[in-house]
């Protein structure tokens, strides 16, 4: 009796694991598929300013849309997003100057990373927020690729990056943002100017990159690494909603709330350099939404 029951034990838990494997091959070759899909996308046509007025509003830009939270103050990047460590993967931000170790991009190929999320073959970024900044303006754009594109070269190798098997799994869930690509409307019509004010319509279009971490509805996460708190909502149902805007302001320029809560290390408030109007849009938007 005892045989037939470890018999039938082995025979079901081996059962188990094939079924498992084929599982999971089926996960390698999807997200592999995914990640060699070539996109036809027709890129928009950008004049790109060289002024130093148009790089300062570029640098601007950079660093209220994360670009400098990402890829560092001289744009060399190195942020480890998962380490050797993390059961993820092996996620670093690049080093996107012309340097030794970096990118040799040309306006197109610009317009191509941030309007859609496509690298020079054509093939998605790997967790590059694209899919956050895409719909900024023409203006803003042009802007922004003006003061990236005349960065200083910095010598600095890129890490190599890799998925784990649980970076697959979750990429295949759909909890892991992995191809910015998927996301974006590749034919997408943009604003030539959106004109800065203090309305909420104006926070609306600058809190675009804040659904990266906190939701396309503002109500919160998960967090990105098992060393950091969740990701708060951010909408006038939670703590947000009862701050004044003064409150707000002060938050985001001290990294303390009004409740005396220092913001995690995880929310770079640090990088932001929003006006005292960028933040009072940003306020009337936040503080409506229900």
């Amino acid at each position: 009796m005892i045989r037939k029951i470890l018999k039938w034990t082995g025979i079901t838990l081996g059962s188990i694991l094939v079924l498992l494997g084929i599982a999971y091959l089926y996960v390698y070759y999807s997200t592999e598929a995914r990640a060699d899909k070539v996109y036809e996308a027709k890129l928009q046509k950008i004049t790109i300013p060289d002024d130093s007025l148009s790089r300062s509003k570029g640098e601007h830009i950079a660093e209220i849309r994360g670009c400098k939270g990402c890829h560092g103050h001289d744009l060399s990047g190195g942020r480890a997003f998962a380490d050797e460590q993390s059961p993820i993967g092996i996620l670093y931000s690049a080093n996107i100057t012309s340097g030794k170790g970096g990118i040799q991009y040309d306006d197109e190929d610009w317009i191509r990373a941030l309007r859609h999320g496509l690298g020079k073959d054509n093939r998605s970024l790997w967790f590059m927020p694209s899919h956050e900044i895409y719909q900024i303006s023409n203006q803003d754009m042009a802007c922004l690729i003006s003061y990236v594109k005349t960065r200083p070269p910095v010598d600095k190798a890129n890490h190599k990056k890799s998925l784990k098997p649980l970076g697959r799994i979750l990429t295949f869930l759909g909890e892991f943002p992995l191809f910015p690509a998927e996301k974006i409307d590749h034919n997408a019509v943009y604003p030539d100017v959106v004109t800065a004010s203090t309305a909420p319509e104006y926070g609306k279009y600058l809190t675009l990159t804040c659904k990266g971490c906190h939701g396309d509805n503002f109500k919160g996460a998960p967090a990105h690494n098992p060393d950091e708190p969740p990701i708060p909502n951010i909408s006038s149902t939670a703590n947000l909603g009862k701050w004044t805007e003064a409150g707000f302001i002060k938050t985001l320029r001290t990294g303390k709330t009004p409740e005396g809560r220092q913001l995690s290390d995880a929310m770079p408030w640090r990088e932001f350099t929003y006006t005292d109007n960028e933040l009072k849009a940003v306020y009337a938007y936040l503080h409506q939404l229900p």
